[in-house]
């Protein structure tokens, strides 16, 4: 068995933690840096104390923006609604407005009339948000799907890493998003981590942490509000919050190095914003619910000890998706979870159901919360919205781009892309493939779900240059293994991995289709496979460590399959350099 299967068998054996070390378990931890100065929060207009106590709860919400349903509640009026429901910050779910576009419905159009309507209905600018961490051409096809964060430490180049922000921002406020859930400032120290893989920048903090002041830096000099997530940091087990709570399983000394460290970086540039996720500290952590650690999103003692208070935070605490099963079972229902968030010291939660409102105001009035609690977290946002010219309402909620704008965009996918493609070994010294020595090629995708169609691009990409190009998808090896003969008359077999974040959800690597599709592939030649990994760095080692060439794109937006395609003609320089440690040498 290779040493690298041995490897990661074994930390599959261990079930959580990929790194860990002994270190204390009280919460006795020596105080970090206070932020700097400069970024202190303190806003000028006091006008937050003259709210309602339901519109200073309004302002402590991020709600679903369910247009329609809201509309019905306030009898067709917005404005009705926004009087019994005034709610401060709204998130667009995609999926939501794709329902009730109606038969050739225009989306955008619906997004634009929905936010105007909010917009005009409130005492006070509605914060729009979404994640977007990939660009809105992740979800919106008009626009552009940049490169994975990966990318960007393959890349390694703070200009890049800041026009990357710019661009997401700018196409952002076009449709009139002023609040964004990124960076992710996660650190993948697992292999069999699921959800951050190329979600993030690195595994070292030291790599990590210029590039994402800068990508902030980006987004915050377009006016566009900063999420920097999940305090106290992802990445370390393989547990995906989605499903259960996870942890960061470093003891003091390791995590004070690494996330510590990155989110105090993040803090003293200016931070506005911090996501803490469903994510336990234990070396920190005492106070426990039914017996268990909490997580962040449900700790007074990281949200507050730590965060607010030695790590000298003035900004806002969001909470992380309140649907999520990492933040489920510690209270009887999901209403109760989302008030013992703001108890704990979340200053917005998001995705609250709108009885969150009725349900704080009642025990506010009861005196069961204190309203020194509701007066701070509203204070805090009340000196980020002053901090983003949010107090005062104007017409300017939609930024058109200028040509020069969507230039800079399409220029800066471009450069990070062809910056970042990292070869990992050509053996043979095959590269630059051309069409007269290499002419028929076989594009295999291991796909989950998309029969292939994202490569299609790349298969266009590589006829353009004279190639004949057949696309074969996660080739069931029991289907294929009586006639693999067959397969042997291609000059190379371009074996593609697409095993992205949530793609499927459950595991990061490979089951089914695509683990049979990976023995087909392996049945093969090895002097003939290129794999090339467009998602989780790890996998061209684990599954094709005998192939000749192997590379990594970190992402299969169509800015990275055509660098892939350019580098392996030898038309532009393999230049990335792989941002975290792909072999067991590396990580003693």
């Amino acid at each position: 068995m290779k040493k690298s299967h041995k490897f990661l068998l074994g930390v599959a054996a261990l079930g959580l933690a990929f790194v860990q070390c002994s270190g204390p378990k009280d919460g006795n931890v020596s105080s970090q840096s206070v932020s700097a100065e400069k970024f202190k929060f303190e806003a000028k207009d006091t006008s937050w104390k003259s709210l309602s106590v339901r519109e200073k709860i309004g302002q402590t919400m991020m709600v679903n923006a369910l247009y329609f349903n809201h509309l019905k509640i306030g009898d067709g009026d917005m404005k009705k609604f926004m009087e019994k429901y005034p709610i401060g910050s709204v998130f667009i779910p995609n999926w939501y407005y794709v329902e009730n576009k109606g038969k050739d419905g225009d989306i955008y159009a619906l997004i634009a009339k929905a936010i105007k309507d909010y917009n005009d209905a409130a005492k006070y600018p509605v914060l729009v948000s979404e994640d977007f961490e990939r660009g809105m051409g992740e979800t919106y096809s008009k626009y552009t799907h940049m490169p994975a964060g990966m990318s960007l430490g393959a890349a390694n180049d703070e200009e890049l890493a800041y026009n990357f922000g710019k661009s997401i921002a700018m196409e952002s406020k076009e449709m009139g998003y002023n609040w964004l859930l990124h960076p992710v400032c996660d650190l993948n120290m697992n292999p069999l981590q699921e959800l951050v893989i190329e979600r993030s920048v690195s595994d070292s903090a030291e790599l990590a942490i210029p590039l994402l002041k800068k990508q902030m830096k980006g987004l915050h000099d377009q006016n566009v509000i900063s999420t920097v997530k999940h305090f106290p940091g992802d990445g370390v087990t393989m547990r995906n919050q989605h499903l259960v709570t996870t942890a960061n399983s470093l003891c003091e000394k390791e995590w004070r190095a690494s996330f510590g460290k990155l989110f105090q970086s993040m803090i003293d540039e200016g931070a506005a914003t911090i996501m803490v996720g469903h994510i336990q500290l234990p070396f920190y952590q005492k106070e426990k619910i039914n017996g268990l650690l909490p997580p962040a999103t449900l700790s007074k003692e990281l949200m507050v000890d730590l965060l607010k208070g030695e790590m000298g935070f003035e900004g806002v605490v969001i909470t992380d998706a309140l649907n999520m099963g990492g933040c489920a079972g510690y209270y009887p229902n999901q209403l109760e979870i989302s008030v013992q968030c703001f108890v704990a010291g979340a200053d917005v939660v998001l995705w609250p159901d709108l009885a969150y409102m009725d349900t704080v105001e009642a025990r506010i009035n009861r005196g069961e919360i204190p309203m020194s609690r509701l007066d701070d977290a509203v204070k805090r946002v009340w000196a980020m919205r002053e901090r983003f010219n949010f107090i005062k309402k104007n017409d300017s909620l939609f930024t058109e781009m200028t040509q020069a704008d969507k230039d800079l965009v399409f220029e800066t996918g471009n450069k990070l892309a062809e910056k970042a493609v990292t070869l990992l070994e050509d053996r043979n010294n095959d590269i630059p493939l051309k069409a007269e020595k290499s002419k028929k090629i076989l594009l295999m995708p291991i796909s989950y779900e998309d029969k292939g169609k994202t490569f299609e691009f790349t298969k266009k990409e590589l006829e353009k240059r004279g190639f004949e190009v057949d696309m074969l998808v996660s080739p069931h090896f029991y289907q294929w293994g009586w006639r693999i003969d067959s397969l042997y008359t291609y000059d190379k077999v371009f074996i593609c991995f697409e095993n992205r974040y949530f793609h499927p959800i459950g595991t990061p690597f490979f089951k089914e289709h695509e683990a049979y599709g990976v023995w087909t592939a392996n049945m093969l030649d090895p002097n003939k496979r290129i794999a090339v990994s467009y998602s989780n760095p790890y996998l061209v080692n684990f599954y094709e460590e005998i192939a000749s060439m192997k590379v990594n794109a970190y992402s299969c937006d169509s800015f990275s399959q055509r660098a892939v395609v350019k580098a392996l003609c030898g038309e532009i320089p393999f230049s990335g350099k792989s941002p975290v440690k792909l072999n067991p040498e590396e990580l003693k």
